[in-house]
């Protein structure tokens, strides 16, 4: 009886041990052989994201977002490129921040939180409605095979206040924030301040390393207690520690140690820090920035959107061409520390035609793990809407066409360019993917390529349809190619016929 009784436990351990495995293996991870990129399951993905609505809290305000629709349409332009390589990719913060005016009157905010009859939230209680509604969201863009960065904090709810980084007014960002001693029941402001800081923001310092504020630190650790018991059942999330964070590297070491000891193995945990839009470091505290989360053991991707932006390169084509350089920077810096992992860029905020599609293909030829436009913008957001999902479209054609998982960038295959022109490689020995921009008029592109019979094309980005096909043959290690006057904007595809 005891020896059948053993047998039954070993089974039942090992049934055990294999379906956590299999739930591993089924979930959005770096891929094994080449971990810059993502696959889900067994196959390499690169998740491609437009928006639909301004705010990314679609959660909180279900009166003014139909996710479902924005979703659907994601989904049909991901199904129309067709491609098992190519995924949607949406980011969520899963309570509102109250931050952004630009969405206009919001007719109820659904928290996490329970709020009382008075209006003040009980942060140790938990609204059903919003927990329904987050489920519901998750199961629709795991239907729809859509990818999601789930954002644990904001920090533009907590540093915009009273004292802050500016003072938004009564009703918005931290003057709003639940956390905020002034809207809740569970303490006052002797153990947290009802004022803000541009960098050392009470909220952050809840930490042991810092003030070890014990009362407020068990609230935030319940929220995130409560989020995690429903999102780590989910294999499309990525879990995002913050947006844009003005915090340190303390809170941020916090937080990602936290969470892996509560979730399951592979799931994946990064942050976004917010740089001094100078030369790439933390905006408030130096060292918090995208290049130290790149080496550090805590992370399973670096958010960088915030290290590669307008805020820190200018014009369109300096935030693709200097901002793939950089992407390349932090690629040597992970070679080097052995640390290597996904880069995702959650959000553009070059986002229509005034140079959207210039930085969105420049992000993945210089070898970002994923790319999304954010918040649509100008007089007519809808029409910067339609931009947004025909650009990945187009991008996700060329995608699907090239083996990306197994090129790297490599700047260096470019030995000549026109003056002012800018270029980003994504390379093989048989495939390359060349974004040349900055030149309208005729010129040439030298190449340092192997000696065979390669295939050539150049591809307008503004249609995603091919200007010439022809056919060379290459003698020695250098390719010259002659292009005539068109777009500044133009794509090089070479591929490398079999002997």
């Amino acid at each position: 009886m005891y020896k059948n009784l053993t047998v039954i436990a070993c089974l039942s351990l090992f049934f055990l041990s294999f379906q956590i495995h299999k739930q591993e293996e089924n979930r959005i991870r770096p891929l094994p052989e080449n971990p810059h990129y993502l696959a889900w399951g067994a196959t390499p993905v690169f998740p491609l994201g437009a928006t639909g609505y301004h705010s990314w809290t679609p959660i909180s305000r279900p009166a003014e977002v139909d996710f479902t629709a924005q979703l659907d349409r994601l989904a049909t332009v991901i199904d129309e490129i067709g491609s098992p390589h190519v995924c949607g990719f949406v980011r969520c913060l899963p309570y509102d921040p109250m931050n952004h005016m630009h969405d206009g009157e919001v007719t109820k905010v659904l928290q996490p939180w329970l709020r009382l009859s008075d209006g003040r939230f009980d942060l140790a209680q938990f609204e059903p409605a919003w927990e329904e509604r987050l489920r519901a969201f998750l199961d629709a863009t795991l239907e729809r095979r859509i990818m999601v960065s789930l954002e644990v904090w904001d920090d533009w709810s907590v540093t915009r206040g009273p004292g802050g980084a500016y003072d938004p007014g009564e009703g918005n960002a931290w003057n709003a924030h639940p956390f905020n001693p002034e809207n809740n029941v569970n303490y006052s402001e002797t153990l947290l301040s009802a004022e803000t800081s541009v960098c050392n923001a009470p909220f952050y310092s809840t930490i042991p390393s810092r003030k070890n504020n014990v009362q407020v630190l068990r609230l935030q650790k319940k929220y995130v207690d409560h989020l995690l018991s429903i999102v780590t059942g989910y294999p499309h999330i990525i879990l995002n520690i913050s947006n844009e964070s003005r915090a340190h590297l303390d809170w941020s070491r916090f937080w990602a140690e936290y969470i892996r000891e509560k979730v399951p193995a592979g799931f994946m945990i990064g942050d976004m820090p917010s740089t001094n839009r100078l030369d790439g470091g933390g905006e408030c505290a130096y060292e918090f920035n995208p290049l130290t989360l790149c080496t550090e053991p805590l992370y399973d991707f670096v958010d960088i959107a915030q290290g590669v932006s307008g805020h820190e390169f200018g014009k369109p084509q300096q935030q693709a061409i200097g901002g793939g350089q950089r992407i390349y920077s932090y690629r040597q810096a992970m070679a080097e520390a052995d640390t290597r992992r996904p880069l995702i860029v959650s959000k553009d905020y070059s986002r229509n035609a005034g140079g959207g599609e210039l930085v969105l293909w420049g992000r993945f030829i210089s070898g970002a793990a994923a790319a999304r436009f954010h918040r649509p913008a100008g007089d007519n957001p809808e029409s910067v809407i339609r931009f947004q999902h025909k650009a990945i479209g187009k991008l996700g054609r060329l995608i699907a066409e090239v083996p990306f998982w197994n090129m790297q960038p490599n700047p260096g295959m470019v030995k000549k360019l026109p003056e002012d022109a800018g270029a980003n490689v994504l390379a093989n020995d048989s495939v390359c993917v060349v974004q040349l921009a900055g030149v309208s008029t005729a010129g040439s592109v030298h190449l340092g390529v192997s000696p065979g019979t390669w295939s050539v094309r150049w591809i307008d980005p503004s249609t995603g349809e091919d200007m010439n096909r022809t056919e060379t043959v290459v003698k020695a290690t250098s390719l010259k190619l002659n292009f005539p006057n068109g777009p500044d904007h133009r794509i090089l595809f070479l591929k490398k016929k079999a002997n």
